[in-house]
């Protein structure tokens, strides 16, 4: 995954991560199974066949 951001939000991401002894890909990575955990699309029923009465 590549990712373009603002240089100013990159340095602020990177003091931030530092300050917590954590790499920013470990808090990427993080937010991202967060997020999807979250917001996950429900699962849809199985499809009933059409099949002889």
């Amino acid at each position: 995954m590549s990712l373009i951001i603002d240089r100013e939000l990159h340095c602020a991401f990177k003091m931030a991560t530092a300050a917590e002894g954590k790499q920013m890909s470990e808090v990427l990575i993080e937010f991202i199974e967060q997020y999807v955990q979250e917001h996950r699309p429900k699962a849809r029923p199985a499809a009933k066949k059409a099949g002889r009465a």
